[in-house]
């Protein structure tokens, strides 16, 4: 079954995610508030138990403005849906990100649906060959 989770928070950058004590590295206030939002938002729209088995998933990052924007700032928004759409990040076989610009409608949208190991895919593929 497909879920399409709609944010209005953007997900941070992996420069903003981590502080440096010594050895440890630890997430920061301000990385921790953003994965609280995303999980929050998830929730007001995912009610059912966390996915289970390969999934698929498609990231659509909407910014603002054409500034700088990194595709791969998607760290922090795969770690606070484990437990709500998914069991672990781990789960994911296939990851999609783009990214596109509307000037004052920030968002990202997410859709999540069950996927194939890439070992059966490419059975699969081989046999559309014949």
């Amino acid at each position: 079954m497909k879920h399409i989770i709609e944010f209005s928070t953007m997900p941070l950058g992996t420069n903003n995610l981590y502080a440096h004590r010594g050895r440890h590295r630890f997430l920061t206030s301000k990385a921790k508030d953003n994965k609280h939002a995303l999980a929050m938002e998830a929730r007001s729209q995912y009610r059912g138990a966390p996915m289970e088995g390969p999934l698929s998933v498609k990231i659509d990052l909407w910014w603002p403005t054409r500034a700088n924007h990194d595709v791969d700032n998607i760290k922090v928004l795969l770690d606070a849906l484990t437990g709500i759409l998914w069991l672990d990040d781990g789960q994911i076989v296939e990851l999609g990100t783009r990214k596109g610009y509307e000037k004052g409608k920030a968002r990202v949208i997410l859709t999540v649906e069950p996927g194939l190991p890439l070992e059966e895919r490419a059975i699969e593929e081989r046999l559309q060959l014949r």
